[in-house]
């Protein structure tokens, strides 16, 4: 009952988020291809988003996330973000998975995740993604995804394990927004919460392990990584715990910490920021 309450919430809370997003930072100099099936199974979950500006000019790809605390939420949440992102020069791909709980797992939305990518290599030139220049952002949850998703390109045996093919690509940065990191955090809230998003031997799967980030080796092979968080982000802790663990495998980063703007401040409201993080994250972007 407390799982079903729980998902429950967070539908509610995106139905008011929603609402809440400033589409006048939104260009309809960027297009905006939609409901395009990286899996042809007609599941809306196996979608994603194109944004980019139409110029016949090559451009870095990034690869975005939603969070929704792997239960909830949708791609649609990030739609200004991505529109945004796409002004800065960039061909924008927004992602929705399948979400966990009662029927998935996080192991399934990491295999979705994993499907899309492969799709957008094979179609990405033509949007004018150069796939040579290839990065991949998380907001929330997203962020742990975004995470394993590299992590797949740089370690062999966690592919093996996961049972996926071999990846032809490398990512060249890494952007996690107010990520939730940590989630393997011992406590009796998260404990409640992992029995809710994986399957009940989560603990003995060897999938499992390589999302405990700070026993997984590999976290020292990340490419140029991006944190963002701010004070009023309930998981800021997170970052910071991610931030000494980026320190500990000398991973170069930025921290972007940036006023009062909330958990999902970047997504609402995107402004100087997003231009900000993506020339960190990609000097060579044309604009």
């Amino acid at each position: 009952m407390c799982k079903g309450i729980m998902k429950w919430s967070f539908k509610k809370a995106y139905a008011f988020d929603i609402k809440r997003l400033d589409d006048s930072y939104a260009s309809d100099e960027i297009r905006e291809d939609l409901e395009i099936g990286y899996i042809n199974d007609g599941l809306s979950e196996h979608t994603l988003d194109v944004y980019y500006k139409d110029d016949g000019r090559s451009k870095p790809i990034l690869i975005d996330i939603h969070g929704g605390g792997f239960i909830s939420y949708d791609k649609e949440y990030n739609r200004v973000f991505a529109n945004v992102a796409a002004q800065q020069g960039f061909v924008v791909f927004e992602l929705n998975y399948r979400l966990a709980y009662p029927e998935n797992t996080v192991f399934e939305q990491i295999e979705d995740i994993d499907k899309a990518v492969r799709w957008i290599t094979e179609h990405a030139a033509s949007y004018g993604g150069d796939i040579n220049r290839l990065y991949i952002s998380g907001h929330c949850t997203g962020g742990v995804l975004a995470t394993a998703e590299v992590l797949l390109s740089l370690c062999p045996e966690m592919l093996s394990y996961y049972g996926f093919e071999g990846k032809s690509y490398q990512y060249k940065g890494l952007i996690l927004d107010c990520g939730y990191m940590h989630f393997y955090k011992k406590s009796p809230a998260y404990s409640f919460l992992r029995r809710m998003i994986f399957n009940k031997s989560y603990e003995s799967d060897k999938r499992y392990k390589y999302l405990c980030f700070d026993q997984n080796s590999s976290i020292r092979k990340l490419p140029k990584t991006v944190l963002i968080t701010n004070k009023q982000d309930p998981l800021k802790g997170m970052t910071c715990q991610f931030e000494e663990l980026l320190k500990q495998n000398n991973v170069i980063y930025k921290l972007f910490e940036e006023g009062s703007k909330g958990h999902t401040g970047i997504l609402i409201k995107p402004g100087k920021l997003v231009a900000d993080i993506l020339k960190y994250i990609d000097v060579r972007t044309a604009r």
